[in-house]
């Protein structure tokens, strides 16, 4: 039986054509077995466009319970909800038909993970951790998206089925670039990566490691803010990001940026070191009007999830709010561990939030050139 729309309240405040291609819309949702409560709620949200959207990228119908996903897969029910929620999932009842054909196979690959030897806390672990980078990746192609296919003039008819029909043509496409980026990731990874004697011999990986940190902030992004709009705000922070991309050649690492700073590391103390130098003179050289300041610290810290955790990572951001605009200061450690030749200055002992002790500073410049030494 056909759904009265207007009777439903769906087709309110539109003029002719606005309302025309909402019926058409909404009929063809309908005949797709969409519920008329999810097309109403839809509609009260602004987003009955994007309905056609979900439903590609839905991995088909509904058909499966949590219960039906652990018979098939032989996976324990509680781990099976930790995966989802790792994931970022809505958990439902066991016995709601809430899952695709997709889930089930998520499901069964973390079964898979499973039967090689992955621990669950590890395959939890991975579960959280792409599930954090994967929004960011799905936030950004979502933006470019929307600047792609949306036109001026349209009407949500038009735009949800430009909407689906791109979606079916890329997304497919998006899958195999993803992985194309993570084995580029592993193996810049793996090439940094050493296993010596008392790994093999204890049979675990270690703890902590030696390692050098960076961390770069804008000077005075939160007085920017007060005198800029924001897509020149957000500029500026991309930029910084385009440029901590730059400089982040292996064996340095860009960790993360978080709107106004960015965070390296590398075991390499002097690579770092370079690419801080590169970065604070990268900045003086941009049309932007603003400044870096760096600070850099050493010492074993421990990575989890991406991150990185510990005393010369806690000390690196420290030590970039002493710094001042257009320089790279760094601790003791750095300075020592140095074998190139730059140029070290004093700046003093300072005692620093949470850390204990005084921290002896210098800041670091890069070596003379040629000229400069004759």
């Amino acid at each position: 039986m056909a759904i009265d729309f207007e009777a439903e309240g769906l087709l309110e405040g539109l003029d002719e054509q606005a309302r025309k291609a909402r019926l058409g819309l909404l009929e063809k949702l309908a005949d797709d077995g969409v519920p008329l409560e999810e097309l109403r709620t839809a509609t009260e949200e602004n987003r009955l466009p994007l309905v056609p959207v979900e439903r590609v990228l839905g991995g088909g119908g509904k058909r499966y319970s949590a219960e039906d996903l652990g018979e098939l897969t032989g996976l324990d029910q509680e781990f099976l909800e930790r995966v989802w929620r790792g994931l970022g999932m809505a958990l439902a009842e066991p016995d709601e038909k809430v899952y695709t054909e997709a889930d089930l196979e998520a499901a069964k690959r973390a079964k898979a993970f499973q039967d090689a030897g992955l621990p669950e806390e590890g395959i939890l672990e991975i579960s959280r951790t792409a599930a954090r980078a994967m929004a960011n990746v799905a936030a950004t192609i979502a933006s470019v998206f929307s600047e792609a296919y949306l036109r001026a003039g349209d009407d949500e008819q038009s735009l949800a089925l430009r909407y689906a029909e791109a979606s079916r043509e890329l997304t497919p496409m998006l899958g195999p670039v993803l992985e194309h980026i993570l084995n580029v990731q592993q193996l810049s990874l793996i090439r940094q990566a050493a296993v010596d004697s008392a790994t093999l011999e204890a049979g675990t990986t270690p703890g902590g490691q030696e390692m050098s940190f960076c961390f770069a902030d804008i000077v005075g992004f939160t007085n920017l803010g007060e005198s800029v709009a924001p897509d020149e705000l957000g500029a500026v922070a991309e930029r910084l990001e385009q440029m901590a991309i730059e400089v982040a050649d292996p064996p340095v690492r860009l960790i993360k940026t978080i709107g106004d700073a960015a965070m390296l590391a590398s075991r390499d103390n002097d690579a770092l070191i370079d690419a801080a130098l590169r970065l604070v003179d990268s900045a003086d050289g941009e049309s932007y009007d603003f400044q870096l300041r760096i600070g850099l610290a050493r010492g074993e810290a421990i990575a989890r999830a991406g991150d990185w955790y510990g005393r010369p990572v806690n000390l690196a951001s420290r030590i970039t709010g002493i710094a001042r605009p257009g320089s790279v200061l760094a601790s003791k450690e750095v300075k020592d561990a140095t074998t190139g030749d730059y140029r070290w200055s004093f700046a003093g002992g300072r005692r620093i939030k949470g850390v204990d002790g005084d921290v002896r500073l210098y800041r670091v410049r890069p070596p003379k050139a040629d000229d400069e030494t004759s």
